[in-house]
């Protein structure tokens, strides 16, 4: 009885380890992507700095997830006061155009 319960343990660990090797190699192999022109095109079309500040910034965008907008953001603080940035509010604008407001703390 004893030798079926190590058995079976060592079998279910044995396993579990190579679930997880298949498991990390399938995030390891994945690739960055790449923008193309027209990605980038697409991006700036959908995409305005409505107003800016020292400590704040806000996009107007249509079409495109906040995330994205993120990115940006980040790299505005970063480079007027090395701070991070931070999503304060999103409204809703004129046209179903969205606006989103980071703050630089």
């Amino acid at each position: 009885m004893i030798k079926k319960f190590f058995l079976s343990v060592a079998v279910i660990s044995l396993c579990g380890c190579s679930y997880f090797s298949d498991f990390t190699d399938m995030f390891q192999s994945q690739e960055a992507p790449v923008l193309t022109d027209a990605d980038y095109a697409d991006y700036a079309k959908n995409v305005t700095v409505a107003a800016q500040g020292d400590n704040y910034v806000i996009y107007e965008y249509r079409n495109i997830r906040v995330d994205d907008l993120a990115v940006l953001a980040a790299l505005y603080c970063k480079d007027h006061n090395s701070t991070r940035a931070y999503l304060d509010n999103i409204t809703l604008y004129h046209n179903n155009a969205r606006r989103a407001k980071f703050m630089c703390r």
